[in-house]
């Protein structure tokens, strides 16, 4: 298995970042599939083309499922979305994330597989006006990279008929902070891995590992069926990007992430 981008799991069926959405009295649920292009793991040169299941909901019992993420909002507040408006959401939430199989690159001979992931931590959002600001954290408690990633967003949303009539957009930046473990089990490489693979011993601490730019959209088909797609570039930093994974002739200090998805809405 391959190490998501989240991405994935926070921002492919919902606008996350800006937009700020009326509450709902009932669940909305939109189930669908998409077309995933994506690196084979982080900092390979080499993609994968796949096709994945969309499945996101509103308000069913509280929770919020959007990708391979599932939130509480424990906070919802604010006056809505516009100018002058503000909004904050916040709580808790779990989000799985796919681990990297060795055999997908001879550069990672002799490295272990990293298995999957469950981040348990939280979410914030908050807007005012048309800028929003987004934080995703959590901690790995089943060993899988077993360590604590966080995401910080920033941008806005332009809706429905701002610019073309029945499509959204969300311009947004994020920077990405993640603890020593995990920089560790993602860059790094230990005296053990070295003399297997033949690359250097690499070892690294906490830190802003990656910035990306992206582009999400959303287009209403017709009141029930929606064309999604995501279009982001990552750039790897510093000493995370002199990593020898990163490095090696299959390696990459930058990628993109590209996602093509249609769902339809069903209400309770």
């Amino acid at each position: 298995m391959r190490l998501f981008s989240l991405l994935f799991a926070t921002a492919i069926l919902a606008p996350g970042v800006a937009a700020a959405t009326e509450a709902q009295d009932s669940p909305n649920i939109r189930i669908g599939a998409a077309a995933l292009y994506t690196p084979k793991y982080v900092g390979s040169d080499d993609y994968d083309l796949r096709v994945l299941p969309l499945i996101s909901f509103d308000n069913l019992a509280g929770f919020e499922l959007s990708g391979l993420a599932l939130a509480y909002p424990l906070i919802d507040i604010g006056t809505g979305q516009g100018p002058g408006r503000w909004s904050l959401k916040a709580g808790p939430r779990v989000a799985f994330d796919f681990g990297r199989d060795s055999e997908d690159s001879p550069t990672l001979t002799g490295f272990e597989d990293i298995g999957a992931s469950l981040l348990t931590g939280g979410f914030l959002r908050a807007s005012y006006g048309p800028l929003g600001v987004r934080v995703d954290a959590g901690q790995d408690v089943i060993g899988g990279h077993d360590g604590f990633n966080a995401d910080l967003s920033v941008g806005t949303y332009l809706p429905y008929g701002l610019l073309v009539e029945n499509l959204a957009i969300q311009p947004a930046i994020t920077i990405s902070w993640a603890d020593e473990t995990y920089n560790q089990s993602i860059y790094g490489v230990t005296a053990q891995q070295a003399a297997a693979s033949g690359l250097p011993q690499y070892d690294l601490g906490s830190g802003f590992h990656r910035a990306s730019v992206s582009l999400l959209s959303w287009y209403q088909i017709d009141d029930r069926w929606q064309l999604n797609t995501v279009l982001s570039y990552r750039k790897y930093r510093g000493d995370f990007a002199d990593s020898p994974i990163l490095q090696a002739p299959d390696g990459a200090t930058s990628d993109i992430f590209a996602l093509v998805g249609v769902s339809r809405r069903f209400g309770l």
